[in-house]
Formats: structure tokens, C-alpha cells, sequence
């Protein structure tokens, strides 16, 4: 696959970055799980995760404007400006920035009405992860809410997404297109789930090996399952929570 060198299209998700208070720890975690090579930028309190000298994601040192034990999924934008204001016209609020990111764009974090963070980034020199599908890539990435609607309607007003709503019983789930492909989805959170189990947020999904393994692994490194392996049309898939439970998930694919 060629390497892409062009921006994404606004509102696919092109980075994750996870915030926590033990970042080494952390970086040694997941670099077992997913098989990352994770790197310190200089002095900054930021690794730099890749696979087979590709970037897939960064981990950081806690940060006033995000939770630790969180990951945040960043989705592109060619105006910063004009989708914060987007965002705040249809109900959602700033949370950080924007600001510049040295030589490799410009980022910034926002909230939906329903509380998830995401961030924004506008590329410079850096675009983001390719869109790959080897273990360790950030395969997919989706908006839990507990109101689907109002989730739904949200990011189609700011990104422009199309949207086409899939499944049948149970939870709704629409997958969100762009450029004409999907890149995203908006996810109703199963009410019998505990409180606070999975709060409104962007779960990014890792591909993987094998996700029963995953599970294994997590709970021998003092992480959780939120939810069973179990089989999509895609593959097979796991929700899990790390050692300062921070939520992500990761499927091996069909």
C-alpha cells in the first residue's frame, strides 16, 4: 500500500493519543499488546508509538485539559477555526487550543452535548496514521452516547458526514462516511451497562491477533474487560480497560 501524503478528509479519525499518570508503564504495556515500538520525544513527556516505523498513536504524561486513563481520538479538519465554531453552534464546547503542534499542525480538543472529547487536527507535515489494517493499527474509532439522536445529529452538522444507520435489535449504531468511504461511527451506549462502566467518549479500536489473547493479557497486566470477546461481521472483538482504566478496544479481523 502507498504511503498517503495528502491530508484526510475532514472528520476521519487520524490519531489517537492516550493521557495517563504512569506513561512508561503504560508505553511498556501497550507495546506488548499491540506490538508498538514507543519512543520519547526529546524532553517532552510524550511518546511517540509506531509499527514497523509507522506512526500509529501517542501516549503523554497527565495534562490539565484532559483526563488521565483516557484515550482521545483526533479527527481531521482542514479550518480548526470554523469546526470549533461549528461545534459550539450545535451544542458542544471547547475544551483546549487551538494551538500549534511545532512544525506538524495545529490540534484541538472539544466535547459533544454529551460529554465525549474528541480532538481536532489540521494537518501540516504530519497527517496522522495511515489507515492500515496490521496488527496494532487504529482500525476504526466510534462515538459512544447515551443519546444517540443528539450524538448523531451533532457530528453530521460538523463534519458533514453522510450518515446510514445499520444493525437491528439492541443498541443503535450508524457508521459515518466521508470522502465518500467510512471512516467512523456514532454508537448507543446498551442501557443495562453499569454507571460509569463506559461514560460518553470516543472508544478507538485496535487491530490485533487475536482478541481472547488480548483479554488475557490485559488482566494479567491489572487492566479490565468491559466486554466478552464477540463476533461482528468484521471480526472477532473485545472491549477493554488498561491498568488506570482507560477504555479502548481491539478486533482481530475477519
Amino acid at each position: 500500500m502507498r504511503e498517503r501524503t495528502r491530508p484526510w478528509p475532514t472528520g476521519t479519525p487520524v490519531w489517537a493519543d492516550l493521557s495517563t499518570d504512569d506513561p512508561v508503564a503504560a508505553t511498556a504495556s501497550y507495546a506488548e499488546l499491540l506490538g508498538w515500538t514507543c519512543v520519547r520525544e526529546g524532553r517532552r513527556d510524550h511518546w511517540l508509538c509506531s509499527v514497523d516505523g509507522r506512526d500509529v498513536g501517542g501516549i503523554s504524561g497527565p495534562r490539565a485539559e484532559r483526563a488521565s486513563g483516557r484515550w482521545t481520538t483526533y479527527l481531521a479538519t482542514d479550518q480548526l477555526e470554523p469546526t470549533l465554531g461549528l461545534v459550539v453552534a450545535n451544542g458542544g464546547r471547547v475544551v483546549a487550543g487551538p494551538c500549534d503542534i511545532e512544525q506538524h499542525g495545529r490540534m484541538a480538543l472539544a466535547a459533544d452535548p454529551g460529554g465525549a472529547v474528541f480532538g481536532l487536527w489540521q494537518a501540516a507535515e504530519h497527517i496522522g496514521t495511515d489507515r492500515r489494517t496490521d496488527p496494532g493499527s487504529l482500525v476504526w474509532s466510534e462515538a459512544l452516547s447515551r443519546n444517540f439522536e443528539a450524538a448523531k445529529a451533532f457530528y453530521v452538522a460538523v463534519f458533514g458526514y453522510e450518515e446510514e444507520e445499520i444493525g437491528g435489535d439492541g443498541p443503535r449504531y450508524a457508521a459515518l462516511y466521508a470522502g465518500g468511504r467510512p471512516v467512523a461511527g456514532v454508537a448507543e451506549l446498551h442501557p443495562d451497562l453499569p454507571a460509569g462502566a463506559l461514560p460518553p467518549q470516543w472508544l478507538p479500536i485496535f487491530s490485533t491477533t487475536g482478541a481472547d489473547e488480548a483479554v488475557a493479557q490485559v488482566r494479567a497486566g491489572g487492566g479490565g474487560v468491559v466486554c466478552e470477546p464477540f463476533d461482528t461481521d468484521f471480526g472477532r472483538m473485545t472491549i477493554l480497560v488498561d491498568a488506570e482504566s482507560a477504555p479502548f478496544a481491539v478486533i482481530r479481523l475477519s
